[in-house]
């Protein structure tokens, strides 16, 4: 069983100005690219870019003054480093080694300047203190039994656990949290089905939903957080393609006002599905859309208005306008070579 005091706050939702922001690209670099561009969404152009080998995941600080970046990176090279803004642009600040292969995701907790990151390689979870933004030497490497493929780490909404999401032990490990940022080494586990390949995960603005996306099993698992238990309450298809098992499932993300989870495919598809959000947290298949290929990540801009899909495989971003369910191409692509994580500055 495991003991989670889960805080419930609705949270009322407000539309924000999305002319007030940049995207914050970051891709992979095998044809050259930089690796980390700020574009304006307006002019589709690069106002500042960063030169940083396979830049496949980031993470901002509140303010904005801080980004985070892997280095998604083998053969012990894997790496996570951090920058300063300062109008506009960005200085590189500190790079450490993960001690692990192809780090995947990066997360920073606010309220003890923590970085975690995911190495989907090397199976463990990486765990460092930052002052001013500066990376400190690795505090601690939670290495996971074998077979392990950490993909994600987020926090839970009660803000005293960390979930890694292991795609290759169908688990979702969970680490109490101490004061100082750092993890429990001994931790609990949700299963999931074999084959489920749990990959990204969502929680509810309340806390007492989770959605969790199985990329394996082309699916999305709804569990209700209750009573210090995750209860499963539902899994709904979300890969629907006939003929080929090999599914690829990438990216949830819930609207802004929480009635809408989306959800990205990629190889069988390459679409979007768009799944209405109920009163009790299940999901209702609502509509696919066909995007570009290899939708590995995608957005709701601030205002909820928009949605920006990283087509790694077209060397662009679409945005779609996003309106009671319903998505359509804005044909305002974006030009980026192998894009494949998307986050929005502010200006």
């Amino acid at each position: 069983m495991i003991l989670i005091n889960i805080a419930l706050a609705m949270l009322s939702y407000q539309t924000p100005d999305s002319s007030a922001v940049n995207l914050l690209v970051g891709s992979y670099t095998r044809q050259g690219n930089p690796g980390i561009e700020i574009i304006d969404p307006k002019t589709r152009k690069t106002v500042h870019a960063v030169g940083q080998s396979q830049a496949s995941f980031q993470a901002l600080s509140k303010d904005h003054q801080y980004l985070f970046s892997v280095h998604e990176e083998v053969d012990g090279k894997g790496a996570i480093s951090s920058y300063k803004q300062e109008k506009g642009t960005f200085s590189r600040l500190s790079t450490q080694l993960t001690q692990g292969d192809a780090p995947c995701f990066v997360l920073f907790r606010e309220a003890s300047q923590t970085v975690y990151v995911a190495n989907y390689l090397g199976g463990n979870l990486s765990v460092f203190q930052t002052k001013a933004g500066q990376i400190q030497p690795i505090s601690q490497n939670i290495v996971y039994p074998k077979p392990s493929h950490a993909h994600m780490a987020v926090v839970m909404p009660d803000g005293a656990q960390l979930v890694v999401t292991d795609l290759a032990a169908d688990k979702i490990h969970v680490h109490a949290l101490l004061s100082n940022g750092l993890v429990a080494t001994q931790y609990e586990d949700v299963e999931l089905p074999k084959g489920t390949g749990p990959r990204h995960m969502v929680f509810n603005s309340s806390g007492d939903i989770a959605y969790v996306l199985g990329e394996l099993s082309g699916t999305v698992d709804v569990f209700r957080i209750y009573a210090n238990e995750f209860t499963h309450l539902q899994r709904i298809v979300i890969d629907q393609s006939a003929g080929n098992p090999n599914h690829a499932s990438a990216d949830l993300h819930l609207s802004p006002d929480g009635k809408w989870l989306l959800a990205s495919n990629r190889k069988t598809q390459n679409s979007i599905r768009v799944l209405a959000v109920l009163p009790s947290g299940e999901l209702r298949d609502h509509k696919e859309v066909l995007v570009g290929k290899m939708p590995r990540n995608f957005q709701f801009d601030p205002s909820g208005r928009y949605v920006y899909v990283a087509s790694q495989g077209e060397n662009r971003i679409q945005k779609f306008a996003f309106k009671d369910g319903e998505l359509s191409d804005t044909q305002e692509d974006i030009e980026v070579k192998q894009p494949v994580a998307i986050l929005f500055l502010r200006k």
